[in-house]
């Protein structure tokens, strides 16, 4: 089990993005709003609507006069939830530099392949690229081959990053059709922690949202909602480490983190938060954790 706690994104941070950042025309101080107009901000990188007429009056200051209805589409990959995307057509190329990290994940994301790049000193030291190009079902017969649609990945780990506190990270998402929609939910870059190795039996599913109703005629409705992932397992660790891993977690209770079960399962990877954990000290040598985990939305 490793976890990798994120490096918060600011504007200092993000050198440049092919991401557009024009939504809606930028807030004016001097503009006449009506109820429903919709504005960006450049300052908090979100979007408002207009819930009452107004002039001269910022919409990250009063909820009154405006509606927060989410990130921009260039900061949408960084608002640490997973239902909003960063979209472009053909690709998304973003350039950071984000201090020491050592991991970079892509999340929600919906690519052919990424490739991530790390330069220092206008040196080259590190550049990966994955594909999301893989897993689906055995293909087995030639119904498979000709009409099951390709098994497509929408998560990818690059967890061999070398660290340079001064290091630039260029991630790229490309489509093989220039013409297609490339989108990524969640972007995390930050640094790796392992609290030991994964038992056998972790219990995975999702938290659905949705609403199921049936009316007294017998007919249902449905309303579809988000979903989440959700984990549950237990962890070997050193007993030597439980002082460290305790005070680790604790600090994190607040904080969403990407947990990784298993690298080589992706059901195993879930952004989110612990609901609980307890530590069993066991053994001399080894002892137990037991998380469990609820994915963001």
């Amino acid at each position: 089990m490793k976890l990798i706690r994120p490096a918060a994104i600011t504007d200092a941070m993000l050198t440049s993005s092919t991401a557009p950042e024009t939504d809606h025309a930028v807030w004016a101080a001097g503009t006449a709003y009506v109820t429903g107009n919709r504005v960006i901000l450049t300052s908090t990188h979100r979007r408002y609507e207009a819930l009452a007429a107004s002039t001269g009056i910022s919409p990250s200051s009063d909820p009154t006069k405006w509606l927060d209805i989410g990130p921009t589409n260039r900061w949408a990959m960084f608002d640490a939830r997973v239902g909003t995307a960063t979209t472009r057509t053909g690709s998304v190329s973003v350039v950071l530099v984000p201090g020491g990290i050592d991991a970079v994940t892509l999340i929600d994301t919906d690519a052919e392949s990424a490739t991530v790049t790390v330069t220092a000193a206008s040196v080259v030291v590190y550049s990966q690229t994955l594909s999301f190009n893989v897993g689906g079902i055995p293909i087995d017969d030639w119904f498979v081959w000709f009409f099951e649609p390709i098994g497509l990945k929408s998560s990818l780990l690059f967890l061999d990053v070398p660290v340079y506190d001064a290091g630039v990270v260029t991630v790229t998402l490309a489509r093989d059709n220039p013409a297609a929609s490339v989108s990524c939910g969640t972007l995390i870059v930050g640094r790796q922690m392992t609290l030991g190795d994964t038992e056998h039996g972790a219990d995975i599913g999702i938290l659905d949202y949705s609403r199921k109703e049936t009316d007294q005629f017998g007919v249902t409705s449905v309303v579809e909602r988000a979903w989440a992932k959700r984990m549950t397992a237990r962890v070997v660790m050193a007993t030597e480490q439980i002082d460290d891993i305790y005070r680790t977690l604790a600090q994190l209770r607040a904080t969403p983190v990407l947990w990784i079960g298993s690298e080589g399962f992706e059901s195993l990877s879930v952004y989110g938060f612990y609901k609980e954990f307890s530590i069993d000290l066991a053994y001399p040598t080894v002892s137990y954790c037991s998380l469990t985990i609820e994915g963001l939305t």
